[in-house]
C-alpha cells in the first residue's frame, strides 16, 4: 500500500487556510489605522465676529476640524489666544456652538469625537466667562438696575417708553466696562489651539487681524445704553458687534 501524500501538498488544505486568513483580516481594522497616528487639521473662516459683555471679550468663529489621521480622536478643548501689539490680552475657550447656521442659540461645547477622515464644521462661541467675584458683582448690580427701571415703568407717564435708570444703578457697569474692554485699535495676533486626549494630535494655527478706530468705537458705543438696561439684562439690535477679516500669519 502506498503512503498518502503529505497534507501540505493538498490544495484543499491551502484553500481552507487562505479562506480562514481572509476571514480574520476582514474583521480587523485596515492596516493604516494600526500604523498611522492621530492627526488633526483646522481651517478657519476668513472673518471673526467680535463682541463683549460689559467689556468682557467674546468672539464667534466658524471652524472646520478634520481628522486626517488613521485613528479616532477625542477633541477636549478649543481656545482662541489673542494678543495686541505682541501682548496677550485674552484667552477665550469654546463654550458653545451653533448646530445649524440659522440657529440663534448655542448648545454646550463638551468636546467632540472624530473618526478617521471625519470632519466637524460649526460656528463656535468663544466666551471669557466672569470669575465668581465679578459674576456676583454683576448680578447684584443687575438686580438693582432691573428693580429701578420696573418701578419707573409703573408710572403712567412712562408707559411704553424707554426708561432711564438712575446713574447710581448703572455706574458699576460703566466701571466694569472700563476694566475689561480690550477691543482697542491695533494689530492683533490670533492663535487657534485644539487640545486632544492624545496630546500628540494637538494642533494650533496662527492668524492676524486689524481693528480700526471705527471698529473699536462701534464696540464701545454699547455702554451708552446701559442706563436703559440694554446690554445688561436685555439686548437690542443696536449692538451687533463687528466682523473683522483674519489672515494666516
Amino acid at each position: 500500500m502506498s503512503n498518502p501524500d503529505p497534507f501540505y501538498l493538498d490544495w484543499k488544505f491551502w484553500s481552507a487556510i487562505v479562506a480562514l486568513a481572509a476571514l480574520i483580516l476582514s474583521q480587523l481594522p485596515p492596516i493604516y489605522t494600526l500604523v498611522k497616528r492621530a492627526r488633526l487639521e483646522v481651517e478657519a473662516y476668513s472673518r471673526i465676529h467680535l463682541t463683549h459683555k460689559v467689556g468682557n471679550p467674546n468672539a464667534r468663529l466658524h471652524l472646520i476640524v478634520t481628522n486626517s489621521g488613521g485613528r479616532t480622536i477625542r477633541v477636549k478643548r478649543i481656545t482662541l489666544g489673542i494678543k495686541r501689539d505682541g501682548k496677550e490680552i485674552a484667552v477665550l475657550p469654546a463654550q458653545g456652538y451653533y448646530q445649524k447656521l440659522e440657529d440663534t442659540s448655542t448648545v454646550l461645547f463638551t468636546g467632540i469625537t472624530l473618526k478617521s477622515k471625519e470632519d466637524w464644521a460649526h460656528t463656535i462661541l468663544f466666551v471669557n466667562l466672569f470669575d465668581r467675584p465679578d459674576d456676583k458683582r454683576y448680578r447684584d448690580a443687575e438686580a438693582l438696575l432691573i428693580e429701578d427701571i420696573r418701578n419707573k415703568r409703573k408710572l403712567s407717564k412712562n408707559k411704553d417708553k424707554l426708561v432711564e435708570a438712575d446713574q447710581k444703578h448703572f455706574a458699576m457697569f460703566l466701571r466694569m466696562f472700563d476694566e475689561k474692554f480690550v477691543w482697542l485699535p491695533g494689530e492683533y495676533e490670533l492663535r487657534i489651539s485644539v487640545e486632544c486626549s492624545d496630546r500628540r494630535a494637538d494642533v494650533s494655527t496662527a492668524h492676524r487681524f486689524t481693528l480700526f478706530e471705527s471698529d473699536s468705537n462701534t464696540l464701545s458705543n454699547s455702554k451708552k445704553d446701559y442706563k436703559f438696561g440694554d446690554g445688561i439684562y436685555w439686548d437690542s439690535i443696536n449692538h451687533p458687534g463687528v466682523y473683522v477679516q483674519i489672515v494666516e500669519a
